[in-house]
């Protein structure tokens, strides 16, 4: 008994030598087994046999769960061009190693092959979630920046976007969409003036003016209140509205109120500013209704909207050229220009010299050079440029990043969406930054 007793140890130890014997040989035999499927699936690949190298690598995979090997296949079926399968691979990566930036890399670079920019945003989307780093995802995302797709639009015409809705025409009449091209009130008025604060002027069928919200639904009687023989009626900002009557001009507020009158002309309100014409002059005055200065002007550039002020700058017209100044009067840089557009939501906006259009910034300093035949201010880091009869789009470098091949083009919303005429129909263009 007290022999047996000290042959266990004996035993046990011999037994672990065994079991540790075992796993070494099976370690080594497997990475033999490794090394030889790996040989082999280069060499295949060095043979173009990319059925057989990838197969192999696979069979590595199942020894050893390598990223290098999955990278491996990845690179042998997008070299081959077999960009479905290697996409569907990418797919088995992210899922095997999501916080491997590489993955991202790969996955976003046959998405972009594939044109699949929908699945290449929702990749980067998944990218920026993980808190990863990679030099070459930014490049690529610089690259998705401006990509985009279009819709077309059953409608005659389109106007410019306010507060997120545009009107549309269909012969002959108006209706409202929102800035991705959902019609939200079908066309049926035979004027519409722009969206703003919650409201739009428009006339209907039975001659008078309403104001409308965006469901159809209308909120106010205008007509009913202020007269007849209404032949404009403008923005609804800040409180008041301009309203022409009998050729004159005058603003009211909700309650229908006379708040400023009377004028030969009367823009909209934007940043406590309008511009008004009175006796052949042009001036700026307040919301109620003094003047900003004593100056007076031949000449206010106006948006659509009758808007003239915008980030706190206007252009006025003196001694024949317009020159910058802000929402006080004072002047704001040096230069002098031929004509202006207003800024929009970029601090650079389209200015007109020596007969070509560029682009000034706020501080009224030229930063892209006159080149082009007409231009419109930055929106959304975009400009419309017409360039050799067709419009286009550059970005702030001056780098045309949609091809000038449009009839007309409008201002991208903060939708990522603009709406451009393409011959004789009208388009919707959506960046898929936005719309993914």
């Amino acid at each position: 008994m007290k022999n047996y007793r000290k042959l266990v140890p004996i035993v046990m130890v011999i037994l672990m030598a065994v079991s540790i014997y075992n796993m070494v040989s099976s370690a080594k035999s497997q990475n033999d087994e490794l090394k030889k499927l790996i040989i082999k699936a280069q060499e295949c690949d060095k043979q173009g046999l990319t059925d057989r190298a990838v197969s192999y690598y696979k069979d590595a995979i199942n020894i050893k769960k390598d990223f290098e090997y999955y990278i491996n296949i990845f690179d042998i079926l997008y070299d081959s061009e077999e960009y479905d399968v290697a996409k569907k691979w990418c797919e088995k990566i992210l899922e095997d190693f999501p916080k491997n930036s590489t993955s991202y890399e790969k996955m976003i670079q046959v998405c972009m092959e594939l044109k699949k920019y929908t699945e290449a945003y929702e990749t980067l989307d998944n990218y920026d979630g993980r808190n990863l780093a990679s030099e070459i995802v930014e490049k690529y995302r610089k690259d998705l920046e401006f990509v985009y797709y279009d819709e077309y639009l059953s409608v005659d015409n389109v106007s410019q976007s306010s507060a997120g809705y545009v009107g549309i025409c269909v012969k002959d009449k108006w209706g409202l969409s929102d800035a991705n091209g959902s019609n939200k009130v079908q066309p049926k008025f035979s004027q519409m003036g722009y969206f703003a604060n919650g409201m739009i002027p428009v006339y209907d069928k039975d001659n008078i003016w309403y104001f409308m919200n965006e469901y159809g639904e209308y909120e106010l009687n205008i007509s009913d209140s202020v007269g007849d023989n209404i032949s404009e009626v403008g923005l609804y900002n800040e409180d008041v509205f301009p309203v022409c009557v009998n050729g004159v001009y005058s603003y009211y507020d909700k309650d229908f109120k006379k708040q400023i009158e009377d004028f030969e002309y009367a823009g909209s309100f934007s940043e406590g500013v309008a511009a008004v014409k009175d006796n052949g002059e042009w001036k700026l005055i307040n919301n109620k209704g003094q003047a900003v200065s004593k100056e007076v002007y031949e000449d206010v550039i106006l948006d659509e909207r009758g808007i003239c002020c915008n980030k706190e700058r206007i252009f006025v017209k003196k001694d024949n050229e317009y020159i910058m100044i802000d929402s006080s009067g004072k002047r704001i840089g040096e230069e002098s220009f031929e004509e202006a557009k207003i800024f929009v939501n970029d601090d650079y906006t389209a200015i007109k010299k020596n007969g070509l259009w560029g682009y000034a910034d706020i501080s009224g300093k030229i930063v892209i050079e006159p080149e082009y035949q007409d231009a419109q201010s930055f929106s959304m880091g975009l400009a419309a440029v017409l360039k050799d009869g067709k419009w286009g789009y550059i970005d702030i470098s001056d780098k045309l990043v949609i091809e000038p091949e449009y009839n007309q083009c409008h201002n991208f919303s903060s939708k990522g969406t603009a709406f451009v005429q393409n011959n004789s129909y009208w388009e919707i263009i959506k960046l898929y930054k936005y719309n993914h």
